[in-house]
């Protein structure tokens, strides 16, 4: 799996060969981690502008009932090869 762009204890955002898929940390006191499948305008965003990415992470943590259908369980991390 080939890492895009990471932040620690932010996000990652992962490219398993097929899919694009974010995980990232949302919560307070405890920590929860989430995994989404990117669509492919939101691929083509963050390919023409980098910073699209935070923008996208804000909109998913602030309206995850939105995301939901996309959501991967268990969460998706890269393994160590």
């Amino acid at each position: 799996m080939k890492i895009i762009a990471e932040q620690a204890w932010s996000h990652v955002l992962m490219d398993n060969g097929t899919d694009w898929i974010l995980t990232y940390l949302i919560g307070g006191v405890v920590e929860i981690d989430v995994s989404i499948r990117l669509s492919k305008e939101e691929i083509a965003k963050i390919r023409d502008n980098p910073n699209y990415l935070e923008i996208l992470l804000d909109a998913v943590k602030t309206n995850q009932v939105a995301y939901a259908s996309r959501e991967l369980h268990p969460p998706v991390w890269p393994q160590p090869e």
